[in-house]
């Protein structure tokens, strides 16, 4: 059998077949050790000849040198060390890696739920929030709830094409596609801000309530602010933008349904500060395949504690003001009201009428007395009412003459005087 001749370095080794390995082990070792893949070995076809049984088992390929197969690994080894150290600020990576690494979908999900960072931006800087239903008819739709109290869950406004949900609250949000996509399209939702001068900051949650341990056990993203309740949900921080999205997979309709159900969550209060600090919110959801958008559709979302009451409160603002309904308002007892008026301000001939709103059937009864009696007291003279007076006086000592218990004389206000009147002139 004869030798195989190795060309290191200009120089010609020869090389029994039964140490071919052992050398080539060494060799590769002082490679390594010096970063030095030059000097690396390659075998001399025109003057080695081995055997055929044996040359399946040692001859190496013509194209490719054993520096050159094993070039990508270490140039995979020197990125990966210069990219983990502490002083590097801007990681390079090969061009190669990059390219396969952009056409792959993301990382499969383990377990019941998972978290992924993406190494690479699909998303424009400013994500676009305008309905957009694609070639396979792409739409959303809110559910009513059973009973729209104030403190129901969620309710759904058509006039404002807005969600109103309390926090953590389970709200399910209906997908349909007109045309079933491609296999292996997902759905991602993302919170954006509405408004163009926030439009740019990332949505998160506050530092309360992403610290805190209620609702962030055992949970894989605790400072998303939007959540899916999907088992196979994947929530994802995009590196270069900084958004975070929940990822779901697209369902098929079950029979007899044309609606596919999810449950989203929202971790935090519109008001929260360090969150969305009262900036108005919505949450995109976007049909993709591949990381290519084939279909959008935007809501609006207000995080609150009575859902049912602040949808009530907007609407009643846009509402036309003859639909608004009339309420009695309560006025405050002040000084001015406590305290009487030295004289009574008359107005001649002041004959203009008002309307008084009045609620209950016994304070209404009241009202019309009070209004019957001052109609009547305007009709009498001054002499009818002194003679009244009069009489009221003389009744006095006759109660006590006869032995009857002796009443308290109360002196009457004026409104009280024309009641009594009111009352003498019904009773004969």
């Amino acid at each position: 059998m004869s030798n195989h001749v190795l060309l290191c370095q200009g120089s010609e080794v020869n090389v029994k077949p039964a140490d071919m390995f052992e050398y080539l082990w060494q060799t590769i070792g002082e490679s390594i050790s010096t970063e030095d893949y030059s000097s690396l070995p390659h075998l001399d076809e025109s003057r080695s000849k081995p055997d055929d049984f044996h040359k399946d088992k040692y001859e190496l390929p013509l194209e490719n040198s054993i520096s050159e197969m094993l070039h990508p690994i270490m140039k995979q080894r020197d990125s990966n060390s210069r990219s983990s150290s502490p002083d590097c600020q801007s990681p390079t990576v090969d061009s190669s890696q990059q390219s396969l690494y952009f056409h792959q979908s993301p990382p499969p999900v383990t377990g019941n739920a998972g978290i992924a960072l993406q190494h690479y931006s699909t998303q424009h800087a400013i994500p676009s929030h305008v309905n957009y239903a694609g070639d396979y008819g792409f739409e959303i739709s809110i559910p009513k709830p059973e009973k729209e109290t104030k403190s129901t869950s969620w309710t759904y406004s058509p006039m404002f094409k807005k969600l109103y949900v309390r926090m953590a609250s389970s709200c399910p949000v209906q997908f349909k596609t007109l045309h079933p996509p491609p296999a292996g399209t997902s759905i991602r939702a993302m919170a954006v801000f509405a408004k163009s001068e926030h439009v740019q900051d990332v949505v998160r949650r506050c530092p309360n309530h992403a610290t805190c341990k209620e609702y962030n056990e055992n949970h894989p993203a605790p400072s998303h602010f939007l959540r899916c309740e999907h088992k196979y949900a994947q929530y994802v921080d995009d590196r270069l933008s900084g958004r975070q999205s929940v990822i779901i997979p697209h369902e098929a309709a079950q029979a007899g349904s044309d609606w596919v159900v999810n449950l989203f969550q929202f971790m935090c209060l519109g008001s929260c500060v360090g969150g969305p600090n009262r900036r108005p919110i919505q949450v995109v959801f976007t049909l993709e395949k591949d990381h290519v958008v084939l279909g959008r559709a935007a809501v609006e979302v207000r995080i609150c504690a009575c859902p049912g009451r602040d949808r009530k409160n907007d609407e009643k603002l846009l509402a036309p003001p003859g639909q608004q309904s009339k309420k009695l308002t309560k006025t405050p007892l002040t000084s001015k009201v406590l305290q009487g008026q030295g004289k009574k301000r008359k107005f001649e001939g002041d004959d203009e009428c008002f309307t008084l709103t009045v609620s209950g059937r016994e304070n209404y009864e009241l009202l019309c007395r009070i209004r019957d009696s001052l109609e009547l007291a305007a009709m009498l003279t001054p002499h009818d009412i002194e003679s009244y007076r009069q009489g009221q006086v003389k009744a006095r000592p006759q109660s006590v003459s006869t032995g009857e218990p002796q009443t308290k004389v109360i002196r009457l206000s004026p409104v009280n005087q024309n009641m009594a009147v009111f009352n003498a002139s019904i009773s004969h």
